[in-house]
């Protein structure tokens, strides 16, 4: 019987590869991401995700919430004028997957994952580290931390989502991003 994974997803591009090499668990790819801004930027992105993920057959749970955004925007507060890949972001990421390790409570999962860590423009030891500090908060609920982009991870990533003729946005999510 396989684990069950619970993988926070930001996007059909940057799952598009990772999910390949996860075939030894119980996948649920996980999309929470109140930081994706304006609303209709937010709403592609999901929307590419759940249409992709279907013509997949693969297992996902999309979460939203009434005060997601504004609980994402307390949470960063003070720190809008940061740069992209500095204090905000590590907020961000530490909002987004405390929300995988939530709801990997809720289904008796074993084990979180994200696939942020595809991105050479993501921090993987900053994001290992936030998923291991989650780790010890919820017990039973262990980080698996994977580094996508190694191996040519981004490169396979890019590959797939290209044939697959996936939405590639330009910014990270944010408003903040959008001008770095």
């Amino acid at each position: 019987m396989k684990e069950k994974l619970v993988v926070h997803t930001c996007c059909a591009v940057c799952m598009s590869y990772p999910r390949t090499i996860l075939e030894d668990y119980d996948s649920v790819f996980y999309f929470y991401n109140p930081n994706i801004y304006p609303i209709s930027e937010y709403e592609r992105r999901r929307d590419e995700f759940i249409n992709y993920a279907n013509s997949l057959g693969i297992n996902i749970h999309v979460h939203e919430e009434n005060d997601s955004v504004k609980n994402w925007y307390d949470d960063i507060k003070g720190f809008e004028n940061e740069p992209e890949k500095g204090a905000r972001c590590s907020i961000c990421f530490k909002h987004r997957m405390r929300k995988a390790f939530e709801y990997a409570k809720s289904i008796n999962a074993k084990y979180v994952a994200t696939v942020m860590t595809v991105s050479p423009h993501k921090n993987s030891k900053v994001i290992q580290m936030i998923g291991e500090s989650l780790s010890k908060e919820y017990d039973g609920i262990d980080y698996l931390h994977f580094d996508f982009k190694k191996k040519d991870g981004f490169k396979k990533t890019n590959i797939i989502a290209n044939e697959a003729g996936l939405y590639r946005q330009n910014y990270c999510g944010c408003e903040f991003s959008i001008r770095d």
